[in-house]
């Protein structure tokens, strides 16, 4: 996985971890770049040098605050100890941003126009509720993605136990069982080499306001617990469509971790 340039990291932008320190906030683009990195895999010393093409000085000093505030932990590299691995050691909470904020509001005015739900209608409840959370969060400039991720590894590991299949068109056919049954959304296989599903009517996405970024943390949470299990494998869901981004669905690409 490549990661962005620093210069592409919003420095208006504060980047909530959880460490056994507490929560830390962390402004500076090289840290976040660092600690994107690290949420994938573990770093040698002198990959992060290489990826982030920061001189040596500088990666160290960042090095030695992420270290200092618990967020990431080193070890000898056991091909060389006089080289070192670093890994994560925290949790991202979520994002402190203004980005998504006149968008929430136009939503919610919205709302205010027509009943957002329809009575007796227990999934629709469920979406406008969702809505709710996502928007007043989204006001507030709390991106909570991370957090919602999370959720959905739970839930995830959870459903997969119910419609685990050996045979992927059955455990999609069987996904989107679930999905249908619980008023989710549909879900097709739409690709194999890299594996590829398509989600119609996303219960997470669709009632959301449009931002110009994806918003379905949750629903990958999801996959990724389904899909780990079903390779036996760590996997890595991406999603590249999203209602929330102007499109019909949303496109999630699985495939497993290097």
């Amino acid at each position: 996985m490549e990661s962005k340039d620093p210069r592409d990291y919003d420095n208006t932008e504060i980047n909530l971890y959880s460490s056994v320190l507490g929560p830390v906030a962390i402004e500076s683009g090289v840290k976040k770049q660092i600690l994107t990195l690290l949420a994938v895999r573990d770093y040698s010393f002198d990959e992060l040098v290489r990826v982030t093409e920061k001189a040596k000085s500088t990666i160290s000093v960042h090095i030695r605050d992420l270290e200092d505030d618990g967020l990431i932990s080193s070890h000898p590299d056991p091909e060389d100890n006089r080289k070192k691995i670093i890994s994560l050691s925290s949790k991202p909470i979520g994002v402190l941003t203004r980005r998504d904020r006149e968008a929430a509001d136009d939503e919610i005015q919205r709302d205010k126009i027509s009943f957002p739900f329809t009575p007796g209608d227990i999934p629709s409840f469920f979406r406008f509720a969702v809505k709710v959370f996502r928007t007043e969060a989204m006001l507030m400039g709390i991106n909570i993605d991370p957090i919602l991720f999370q959720c959905g590894l739970r839930v995830g590991s959870v459903i997969s136990l119910l419609i685990i299949d050996w045979d992927l068109d059955l455990l999609v056919g069987k996904v989107n069982e679930f999905w249908e049954t619980y008023g989710l959304g549909s879900v097709e296989l739409t690709g194999v080499d890299p594996l590829l599903l398509t989600v119609k009517g996303c219960f997470e996405c669709e009632d959301l306001p449009k931002t110009g970024h994806g918003a379905c943390s949750f629903d990958t949470g999801v996959l990724t617990a389904v899909f780990s299990r079903y390779f036996q494998s760590p996997v890595l869901v991406t999603e590249e469509e999203c209602y929330s981004s102007g499109y019909d669905h949303c496109l999630f690409v699985i495939k497993k971790r290097d």
